[in-house]
């Protein structure tokens, strides 16, 4: 079957290997049918990260069942559309029971799809093919009615969504809330559209790129165009960081009111880097940064998007065929799907 590399800086390559098969209990084989470009993946292709080619790329995708190991049949349907965590999980092991699926014990730490090491051994979502281990955990039935075009990046670009915000919705009553936008692009609007759409919160998107900016305003989000990021005039109690830049973040610090919460999608590729600590300890600010739960937070938003109250779908800007993912992958574009 074929898959997409990334073979070195700026080239992408398709791979001929083994069709996967079922092997063992708890497994099963899925066809992606809706791969979409996480924000990460870009600077990853550029050479803009610390991950090393080469390995199969693809981490985010809604797939179509085509075979199960057997105990499996009568739990799930073959031909049923899911969506699978890019995290593998077991669903077993004390860290998967105390709802941290992305440190599973199980597996070699940060085993996913898409990215090293996990990539090495269980492969990329633009492949023909996608083998599933812990398939009871892992695969998520979806309501057909729904696109799997919109929701296809509903096991990380959207989870962030519950990781940045709405996990702290019950905590914070009609928030005011800030969203950085930035280079983690399609983060910062779907969690900003989230806001807006389930008026949990006052919500303001602050960025400095226009095609953000339109697309932000043309779904009804109030935004602010800024040229650079500036000394911030307004204190918020919920801020979500999405910019990936150090001006992004800056703003973001300086921009929290007294016991707000400042939460972050940006990966920094360094231990060191510096936070207004003394203001922040002194109006009793709370940080949350780290990986996304992928499973958890996939079950914590998706009741929203099946009942419409949701609607991720708006986010994506381009389409493409799984034969063009090659030319497409190196593009740019708020949010990439490719299709099968």
């Amino acid at each position: 079957m074929l898959r997409l590399v990334f073979r070195k800086k700026g080239i992408l390559e398709w791979e001929e290997v083994e069709t996967p098969t079922i092997t063992g209990e708890n497994q099963a084989l899925v066809e992606p049918i809706a791969i979409a470009r996480c924000d990460l993946d870009l600077p990853i292709v550029r050479g803009e990260t610390l991950f090393r080619a080469p390995f199969p790329v693809g981490h985010e995708f809604v797939g179509r069942i085509k075979s199960l190991s057997d105990e499996l049949y009568g739990q799930f349907q073959i031909g049923s559309i899911v969506a699978i965590p890019f995290q593998i999980s077991c669903g077993t092991c004390p860290s998967c029971l105390s709802i941290h699926t992305n440190s599973c014990e199980t597996v070699p730490y940060t085993s996913a799809y898409g990215m090293p090491p996990g990539a090495h051994n269980v492969g990329g979502a633009i492949s023909e093919l996608i083998k599933v281990p812990y398939a009871k955990q892992m695969l998520l039935p979806m309501d057909p009615k729904i696109n799997p075009v919109g929701i296809a990046s509903l096991s990380d670009n959207i989870a962030e969504v519950w990781k940045l915000a709405g996990r702290f919705l019950e905590r914070k009553k009609d928030p005011k809330t800030l969203v950085v936008g930035g280079n983690a692009g399609s983060i910062g609007l779907y969690t900003a559209l989230y806001l807006h759409q389930t008026k949990k919160a006052e919500v303001l998107y602050v960025d400095t790129d226009r095609s953000r900016i339109e697309l932000a305003t043309s779904l009804g989000i109030p935004v602010t165009h800024v040229t650079t990021f500036p000394k911030p005039s307004e204190k918020y109690d919920l801020v979500c960081d999405a910019s990936a830049t150090k001006e992004g973040w800056e703003f973001a610090t300086r921009s929290m009111g007294k016991n707000a919460i400042l939460s972050s999608a940006s990966i920094f590729w360094t231990n060191r880097f510096e936070i207004p600590y003394l203001e922040m300890y002194n109006q009793g600010a709370e940080i949350q940064i780290g990986r996304v739960e992928s499973l958890d937070s996939m079950k914590a938003l998706y009741p929203e998007i099946q009942n419409g109250m949701f609607t991720p779908e708006k986010i994506v800007t381009k389409t493409v065929s799984f034969a063009e993912a090659k030319e497409a992958w190196l593009e740019e574009s708020i949010k990439l799907v490719v299709t099968r």
